[in-house]
């Protein structure tokens, strides 16, 4: 048969044309059965499909009639999954039998040629009439009825498909409202990830940019922990997110203390996108927006008898931007 071998987007890091060749002799016990003029072809193609690579196989003659199809799934497993299409082909080859043969022509109908009679003698008393020879049985065998053709079962084996893993990230954020101003740093996550969701937990420090409130040198900085549940659809994420942490705020000219911690907590979405980029790494880039439940704030005074208006409070919104690397475990 011809081999026709196809790597979509995201499989170019799997083996080539040469390894399922090689793998398909190596099965067949060193024959390599594909040929370039053959009449039948073999189609075989690998592509990233919903968070897996899957291979599949479809055999057609040469008008274009399906013959035979099979396919598996991998989670990660490239090299493994071509292995067990070779050896799915050169179970199809090693019971040839099975495929549909080429249907035959029907079978002439024998010509029987006209032999001269001799003429008979009027039969007598004297003259008997001479026995009849019985009629000559044919020889010609019944057609065979042809069974319908049926694929053949493959007994390769199902490559696994993985169902859970672990994977860790790193990001870099930009955001406005958790501090006075911008704040930017970096974030830091685990989390476990299914097949169409996973939930993480996330860690985050950021800083201000901005270095004074009210003409006062201060440092703002945050750490905020987030636990973060997502959907994934193929390269696009939606994810919602709890969010607690605590503000801290160190004046060069003390407002009333050296420095002072701030509670905060708040609710809110994510989404993003994300591409591989190797054969367990990802890019990621993603938006948020924030609601605090309990907003942080910076007082000049903290403690004060008397209630005072605070030089910076949490905004009712706080966005972020965020970039990154995930990488599977």
């Amino acid at each position: 048969m011809r081999l026709e071998f196809i790597r979509a987007a995201g499989a170019e890091h799997c083996p080539d044309e040469q390894f399922l060749r090689a793998e398909t002799a190596r099965q067949m016990g060193g024959v390599d059965p594909y040929d370039a003029n053959a009449p039948l072809t073999m189609t075989a193609s690998i592509e990233h499909r919903d968070g897996e690579l899957v291979g599949s196989m479809f055999l057609r003659d040469g008008n274009g009639r399906g013959l035979w199809a099979d396919g598996f799934s991998s989670r990660k497993d490239c090299r493994r999954l071509v292995a067990a299409m070779a050896l799915s082909i050169a179970v199809l080859l090693d019971d040839a039998a099975e495929l549909p043969a080429a249907p035959a022509a029907p079978a002439a109908p024998a010509k029987t040629a006209e032999q001269p009679v001799p003429p008979q003698e009027p039969c007598s008393p004297d003259q008997p009439c001479p026995p009849q020879a019985a009629p000559a049985k044919s020889t010609t065998p019944a057609p065979l009825e042809t069974p319908p053709a049926r694929a053949p079962q493959s007994s390769a084996p199902p490559v696994p498909a993985e169902r859970f893993r672990w994977v860790a990230g790193v990001d870099a954020v930009v955001g406005l409202g958790s501090t006075p101003g911008f704040s930017v740093g970096p974030a830091l996550s685990i989390s476990g990830r299914w097949p169409a969701w996973s939930v993480a937990l996330e860690v985050r420090a950021l800083s201000a940019l901005a270095g004074k409130i009210e003409a006062v040198d201060v440092s703002v900085s945050t750490i905020t922990t987030d636990v973060v549940f997502c959907l994934d659809r193929r390269i696009l994420f939606a994810c919602g997110l709890a969010e607690l942490g605590v503000l801290r705020a160190a004046p060069s000219v003390p407002f009333d203390a050296a420095s002072r911690w701030n509670l905060g907590a708040g609710m809110g979405v994510r989404a993003g996108i994300a591409s591989p980029l190797a054969r367990n790494v990802s890019a990621r880039a993603h938006a948020e927006v924030v609601h605090p439940v309990v907003g942080a704030a910076i007082l000049r005074h903290p403690g004060a008898p008397t209630p005072e208006r605070p030089v910076w409070s949490a905004p009712a919104l706080a966005v972020a931007l965020g970039i990154g690397l995930r990488m599977n475990l």
